[in-house]
């Protein structure tokens, strides 16, 4: 008996921790995607950037844009990279 009791135990925790997991991934996406709720001033985010651009430090501009924004990585890089295309 106690061995078939351990297997359902173990089964359970296994379960929640599998939907444990799942809600996270959604909450992460969901803080992701919302920023930090502020309207982001798009001037003051293109100076930031363009200061970082011009001390040849991409990844710094990445992490102000993100941090900004909410955008995640990809579209950071693609939008720091037009903006970097655009002042030239």
């Amino acid at each position: 008996m106690l061995p078939d009791m351990t297997w359902i135990l173990a089964s359970a925790v296994g379960g929640i921790g599998i939907v444990m997991l799942l809600l996270s991934g959604l909450l992460n996406r969901r803080t992701r995607s919302a920023g930090d709720g502020r309207p982001v001033d798009e001037e003051a985010l293109r100076a930031e950037v363009l200061a970082a651009i011009d001390r040849d430090d991409l990844t710094t501009a990445v992490k102000i844009y993100r941090q900004r924004t909410g955008a995640r990585l990809l579209e950071a890089s693609t939008a720091i990279e037009g903006i970097d295309r655009d002042r030239r």
